[in-house]
């Protein structure tokens, strides 16, 4: 496989739409007021899942001259590298979620009060036992049932993500191996049918926190990398197989998400397709990328991470106070409008900062603990 050149700032504007996604649809949520599509922010997380895998395989094609995987020297810069891109910002928000985890209990329980069809296991938390630390600070919580769902941020997702950095150089090692469709397809079928040989394993899990429930949709995203890179529909077609493991795993699926995957799937090899310059579908996907690639969108990008983790220790609080103190009643698009004219605001300037004082210093530490494996242009 040639190394692939060039980036596509697309892949910002739609990690900050992804984003949002989750923001609004939380909001929905929280507010009792379903907006079909926006108000599903599992759907977001499905959206974030492709683009990881998608970037996970584009980038390690790009560095595969200077970075081979039959070396481990390249495991350890790809883990540094993205420890270092995670970690720094999940600590910061993982210690106000624990020290605080009682509070936002106490939050989440007013609303489920005025709302009871939105109620929730609050008791998680205000779990501040050193088992929840632990297997938080390490990462390991997205494997066990008990602690992958189990303080008041998003955090499920993260723990899924680690699990895929930590088995992707192995991916990819076999994929030089055995061949790239041959491996991925054959992971694929492992996981759907681990759902079989360990149901109970697998639907213990209140959110799909485990890799094998999810590892499909990230290797949608690889199959639509060698797609785009390629220039192949083929691989489209290979990586819309994703809904359809989804539909077979079935953990707490339902027929719009999975509706959605192949939605997604299509638009976003769409929308990163190279196409015949001044062709017909240059000029027609011109509009939605012009909409994905301008500052507004790469700025929602640059601060999806930071949006993603904090935003539910802002709407949280938020929709609970409003509702102790100014009964916030309202019929539902009202309650919706009030809580997101204000919650928006907060979580994007907090979100922005954080971004520069803690995300952006964290990959800069990242750098200097490679320099000594890695020439300053090899990194990123």
């Amino acid at each position: 496989m040639a190394a692939a050149k060039g980036w596509s700032p697309e892949l910002e504007g739609l990690r900050g739409f992804a984003s949002l996604w989750v923001l609004l649809g939380h909001i929905s949520l929280l507010v009792h007021w379903k907006i079909p599509v926006v108000g599903s922010p599992k759907m977001g997380v499905d959206l974030f899942i492709l683009l990881s895998g998608f970037l996970m395989a584009k980038n390690a094609i790009a560095r595969q001259e200077a970075e081979p995987w039959s070396r481990f020297a390249t495991f350890k810069t790809f883990w540094l590298r993205r420890f270092f891109r995670i970690a720094p910002l999940y600590y910061v928000l993982l210690f106000v979620a624990l020290a605080a985890g009682p509070w936002f209990g106490e939050m989440r329980d007013l609303i489920a009060h005025a709302f009871p069809a939105t109620a929730t296991a609050t008791s998680r938390y205000s779990d501040q036992s050193l088992a929840n630390i632990l297997t938080h600070v390490s990462f390991v919580f997205g494997m066990l049932p008990h602690y992958g769902f189990n303080t008041v941020l998003p955090d499920w997702s993260i723990g899924l993500e680690m699990q895929y950095y930590l088995l992707f150089p192995v991916i990819m090692l076999a994929a030089l191996r055995f061949g790239y469709v041959n491996t991925l397809l054959t992971i694929m079928a492992f996981c759907a049918l681990g759902r079989y040989l360990l149901p109970d394993y697998y639907e213990a899990f209140p959110m799909p926190s485990l890799i094998f429930i999810k590892l499909h949709v990230f290797i949608a995203g690889m199959f639509l990398a060698e797609a785009v890179r390629q220039r192949r529909v083929g691989y489209v077609m290979l990586a819309l197989l994703a809904p359809v493991m989804s539909a077979a795993i079935n953990i707490r699926m339902d027929k719009l998400q999975i509706a959605f995957e192949v939605v997604m799937i299509i638009g976003m090899a769409l929308v990163l397709w190279r196409y015949q310059a001044d062709g017909f579908m240059e000029k027609f996907m011109q509009p939605p990328r012009l909409l994905l690639s301008n500052r507004v969108s790469t700025w929602l990008g640059d601060v999806s991470y930071s949006v993603y983790l904090l935003h539910l220790l802002i709407v949280i609080p938020t929709v609970a106070i409003m509702l102790r103190d100014y009964q916030l009643l309202l019929a539902g698009p009202l309650r919706f409008l009030c809580v997101a004219v204000i919650s928006l605001p907060l979580v994007y300037l907090l979100a922005t900062l954080l971004y520069r004082l803690v995300e952006k210093p964290g990959i800069q530490l990242g750098k200097r603990a490679l320099a000594p494996t890695l020439p300053a242009r090899k990194m990123a």
